[in-house]
């Protein structure tokens, strides 16, 4: 009966979503900018709370709380906590810049600053870490709603049934319906969750009393700083520089309707991130003690949400975590699509398309992008762990001259294209070492420790040997609204000798 009421509230919150969806489908939508960027008019809270439910997804909730109950200890806050704290480093970096921009994807953006070599280059990398990413969220979503319906169904046919949901609000509706579902959907789960860790204290009867009966299961499990100091380095040094090249993410910020609102909704959604991060390992924590022999510790929070909430909360929680699991779904599944219709239908196929066969192409990409990726985790699911590269070659390759594109004008077309190829390339090469090996860091060495600064050194290496290419920089800054980056090279051509060895003078 239990299940029963919760599967109801699922079903009618899925329906909610949708509605989202045919809403904004209903409002009508003109161009790209419109269905990839929601028309670049998102306010900051909304740019801040989309974000939030897009990031947390289901690492940050039924996965963190199981790393904190396999783990034995809330160390597992380092991995997510230095990515909450990335975020401040792209609102610093991006937060004001990426709003201004008229591009939708990165690579669009690396060929008006450098050239269309190197965007045909950072390309499949964005594509292998969609593809790749999506599977892994089909496989997540199926599980967590195979659970709230009582196993009714298999966890590959809720996976179906859980991109057939985000596909068709997410066709229907855009980045619109995408970031009000998922504004929606963390507001349930900032306040679902901090209630599921405060009613599990008192479960307990009060810090105190639960803080001891856990430290005597689990000595350290308060321990924050059990982890080698070594390894929160090492995330430091990884997670931060792949968050400035993850589009998915970058794209929410792209979204907003001032430079202004991108800023704080950026700054917002790590402030929110941070007081939202001691609930999973507060119930990892608490699930020690309270599920001691759990079968799936993946299924720990839904578990304790079931045993503890009130069944209506229970069951509003429930399908908001699953939303979330989805959540990350949606926003992989736009951006991939944008990938494949800027980058390649607009850029290669079709140039000249209207308006009208923008939108087919981008319904398409979307539906496309789905089918693969579920047909990629669900028949041949070991290849998801094999195409993962996807996203370690981006901060090898692509995120120096990604960042330099805004910050330093004297890079060069061929330093951008050489440095992407190397810095990716022996990221990826050292990835499949690594994998061959059965080791994440063949020779003691993360891929991206051997990719990032290979391509540090090409990028500015070659830039400095070569002329500098100030027109075509003068023409992204304008086209873009860069006006520091305009600036910036300006004063560098003013500064630049001529032949004669005269100091030149440029307007």
């Amino acid at each position: 009966m239990l299940r029963s009421y919760i599967a109801g509230i699922v079903v009618a919150y899925i329906i909610g979503m949708l509605a989202i969806g045919v809403y904004f489908h209903k409002k009508g939508m003109k161009d790209l900018e419109d269905f990839f960027l929601a028309g670049k008019g998102a306010p900051w809270y909304l740019v801040a709370l989309s974000f939030f439910a897009t990031a947390i997804g289901a690492g940050g909730t039924i996965g963190l709380s199981a790393s904190t109950y396999d783990g034995q200890s809330i160390t597992a806050f380092w991995s997510f906590g230095i990515s909450l704290a990335s975020f401040f480093v792209v609102a610093v970096l991006l937060g004001h810049k990426l709003p201004k921009t008229s591009n939708i994807t990165i690579p669009a953006m690396l060929e008006d600053r450098y050239d269309g070599k190197t965007r045909f280059i950072a390309l499949p990398f964005y594509i292998l870490r969609f593809v790749s990413t999506l599977g892994a969220q089909w496989l997540a979503a199926g599980t967590i709603i195979s659970f709230l319906l009582g196993d009714i169904i298999t966890i590959e046919q809720a996976a179906i049934l859980g991109a057939l949901v985000i596909t068709a609000y997410t066709i229907l509706g855009g980045m619109a319906a995408v970031m009000w579902t998922d504004f929606v959907q963390g507001i349930i789960l900032f306040v679902g969750l901090w209630m599921l860790a405060i009613l599990g204290i008192f479960e307990f009867g009060g810090v105190s009393t639960m803080t001891a009966e856990v430290t005597q299961r689990a000595p350290q499990a308060f321990d924050l700083f059990a982890m080698e100091w070594t390894l929160i380095a090492g995330y430091v040094v990884t997670l931060v520089p792949s968050m400035l090249v993850r589009q998915g993410y970058l794209q929410r910020v792209m979204s907003a309707r001032s430079p202004r609102d991108g800023f704080v909704g950026t700054t917002l959604n790590g402030i929110i991130g941070f007081a939202y991060i001691p609930v999973p390992l507060i119930v990892g924590a608490m699930g020690i003690v309270m599920y001691p022999s759990i079968a799936d510790s993946q299924l720990l929070m839904p578990t304790m949400a079931v045993d503890i909430l009130p069944t209506w909360l229970a069951g509003i929680l429930l399908a908001a975590l699953a939303a979330a699991v989805m959540s990350s779904g949606d926003s992989f599944l736009l951006s991939g699509a944008s990938n494949f219709v800027e980058d390649i239908y607009l850029r290669y196929m079709n140039p000249d398309a209207g308006s009208d066969k923008q939108q087919q192409a981008s319904r398409v990409a979307v539906l496309g992008l789905m089918m693969l990726s579920l047909a990629l985790a669900l028949v041949v699911p070991g290849i998801i762990d094999l195409i993962v590269f996807g996203a370690v070659a981006l901060t090898g390759g692509v995120l120096v001259p990604w960042l330099a594109a805004f910050y330093w004008p004297r890079g060069t077309s061929d330093a951008a294209f050489w440095s992407i190829a190397f810095g990716a390339g022996l990221t990826v090469a050292w990835w499949w070492a690594g994998w061959f090996a059965d080791t994440a860091e063949f020779m003691g060495l993360h891929p991206i420790f051997v990719g990032l600064p290979i391509s540090i050194f090409l990028f500015f290496g070659i830039s400095l040997m070569q002329e500098p290419e100030y027109e075509r920089v003068l023409e992204a800054a304008e086209k873009h609204n860069l006006d520091n980056l305009k600036q910036k090279t300006r004063q560098a051509m003013n500064e630049r000798p001529s032949d004669d060895g005269v100091v030149s003078d440029v307007d």
